[in-house]
């Protein structure tokens, strides 16, 4: 039947009526109705009327989330729903999250790149979360909304736009009451980064000198999580609010342990009282995944641990926190 369900009600008379369930109308229907059409369309490769793989039916799930402990979320908010053709899309508030699929894992051939276009979030490889304050929820309703998107195959401002329409619909329903941005059209960006020289950063990797290249991404103040690769075996990164690695198990300062540190992996500092839902802050600078830098026999220079500093510094600015910390200091 090509993915569509077909509805037979016997009228008075004795006439059938018959209706087609068509994906159009079963996607309107996923994650409690906040998806774009159009947009899950064409990631399914799927048409108004019928699936377009002929030798599949088009399978869509939609369920419940177990809301995090202590959060008091609106109701019918903690959402997840998939297909078969692998789009998966999780709607959460942004604090207290539970599940570690929204910690969107670090990757050395994918950098987060801003979103743009007035939103909060960012894109790693087919991945899209999507960060929206809620000013008018109630003190314990988490703050905000949290989108996060997958879909393998995709084009990256189509699966943002998923990811942001649902946003935008939900803070519509919930009463959120925060500003979204507008329609995304377009990711600029590398997705490992834009390679540069010392004198030609100018995003991420700006002011920064213990190596004369590296690799950054845009950096409007915009993004949850920053990142800048330094030569081919160091990388900084800056992690805000639900976004610093297994908070939840962990504390304020997640796998990080206490505000500021070293050790054979790297070192570590914080800020608190960042802007909104950016919240707290970690600034990291460890060697790159599976990498041949080995820290305990060659530890980091002077300037590497300068560099941490700036890069620190200026990505605390852009999400105005207070209160940086830095090892050493």
């Amino acid at each position: 039947m090509g993915g569509t369900i077909a509805a037979l009600v016997v009228l008075g008379g004795g006439l059938l009526w018959f209706k087609e369930h068509t994906p159009a109308d079963q996607m309107a229907e996923m994650c409690g109705g906040v998806l774009p059409v159009d947009e899950m369309l064409e990631l399914t490769g799927t048409t108004a009327l019928g699936f377009d793989h002929a030798d599949d039916d088009l399978e869509l799930d939609t369920w419940h989330l177990t809301a995090a402990s202590g959060v008091a979320e609106p109701e019918g908010l903690s959402v997840a729903c998939r297909t078969n053709t692998g789009i998966e899309v999780f709607i959460q508030t942004a604090d207290g999250t539970n599940d570690p699929y929204f910690l969107s894992s670090p990757r050395d051939d994918a950098l987060p790149l801003p979103l743009g276009a007035g939103w909060t979030g960012f894109v790693m490889g087919s991945t899209v979360s999507v960060l929206l304050d809620c000013p008018d929820w109630g003190s314990r309703q988490g703050g905000g909304i949290l989108v996060t998107a997958e879909a393998e195959g995709g084009s990256r401002a189509t699966v943002a736009r998923l990811a942001t329409v649902a946003a935008e619909r939900t803070a519509e329903r919930t009463g959120c009451g925060g500003e979204t941005g507008a329609r995304i059209t377009r990711i600029p960006g590398d997705a490992g980064g834009r390679k540069v020289t010392t004198d030609e950063a100018t995003g991420t990797c700006a002011t920064l000198r213990s190596h004369s290249r590296m690799r950054e991404t845009a950096a409007p103040g915009t993004s949850p999580l920053e990142e800048c690769v330094l030569g081919e075996e160091l990388v900084l990164r800056a992690f805000y609010g639900t976004f610093i690695s297994e908070r939840d198990r962990y504390g304020e300062y997640g796998s990080f342990r206490k505000p500021t540190g070293d050790d054979s992996g790297g070192a570590w500092g914080s800020a608190t009282d960042c802007q909104g839902l950016f919240g707290t802050a970690v600034y990291e600078l460890r060697t790159i995944d599976d990498g041949d830098h080995d820290l305990v026999s060659d530890p980091l220079t002077s300037a590497e641990r300068d560099d941490l500093r700036r890069f620190a510094e200026g990505s605390a600015e852009r999400h105005g926190c207070r209160g940086l910390v830095l090892p050493g200091a």
